[in-house]
């Protein structure tokens, strides 16, 4: 008989378990990649890399600032593009060798999206303050690696999946569904080749899929914490035309 009761209570406490879990797995997470003293003291990052896509090369330069501000500047053959966001206002494009040079704004999706890349910090870190809502949704494979899925929805708008390795507490990928050309595509950025920088372990190899297809591989091929920002490293230049 004191089986079954426990059989009981066990039965009435998983929903209670499962979602606190979420909260678990995201604080588990904190701590496993380097813990939120570390983090506090990592306030820049700054980085070089390259993209591979269609069997060409993007070479690539990225500045970021805590909490939501980035820069890339992406070259292919002797292309060169800058985007860029302060945090504050809309997310911004120049092409620096157009003639005549001139700043556009990211609009829709490329916006959104920009500004999502620009947060310094994952979404389980901090994530109710920043808005974000995480739910436990069971469990998953990823390679060869046991996960924990979790539901992330940040606004009541947008909402994607963090596949967290149950082993490491890293995230090993995020799913979300993105409409492209009226059609709905499921998107999977996997995350490898974790390492530390300044204390915070972050992945160094992404691989984007689309609907099962591999659409780049981005490669971190050196990272530096804490680095000098230049002013107005973040903010749109204003152009002026000599006539």
């Amino acid at each position: 008989m004191r089986a079954i009761r426990l059989l009981t209570l066990f039965l009435l406490l998983v929903p209670v378990t499962r979602a606190d879990s979420a909260d678990d797995v995201a604080r588990i997470h904190i701590e496993a990649i380097g813990g939120k003293l570390r983090m506090n003291l990592l306030r820049t990052l700054r980085a070089t890399g390259r993209v591979n896509i269609d069997g060409r090369v993007l070479n690539f330069r990225l500045l970021a600032e805590r909490p939501n501000r980035l820069r890339m500047e992406t070259q292919s053959g002797s292309r060169r593009i800058i985007q860029a966001t302060d945090g504050v206002a809309a997310p911004w494009q120049l092409d620096p060798d157009a003639q005549p040079a001139r700043v556009t704004q990211l609009e829709g999706e490329e916006a959104r999206e920009f500004a999502a890349d620009a947060e310094f910090d994952d979404p389980l870190v901090d994530f109710a303050a920043r808005g974000y809502a995480i739910d436990y949704a069971g469990e998953a494979q990823v390679g060869d690696r046991r996960a924990i899925r979790l539901l992330v929805t940040r606004r009541f708008v947008d909402t994607f999946q963090l596949l967290v390795d149950a082993e490491t507490y890293f995230i090993l990928q995020k799913v979300s569904v993105r409409v492209r050309q009226g059609r709905r595509v499921k998107m999977e950025i996997t995350y490898d080749d974790h390492r530390p920088v300044g204390g915070i372990i972050i992945p160094h190899r992404y691989f984007t899929h689309a609907d099962g297809r591999l659409l780049h591989e981005t490669i971190l091929e050196s990272v530096e914490a804490n680095a000098p920002v230049p002013p107005d490293s973040f903010t749109a230049p204003i152009l002026i035309t000599v006539p």
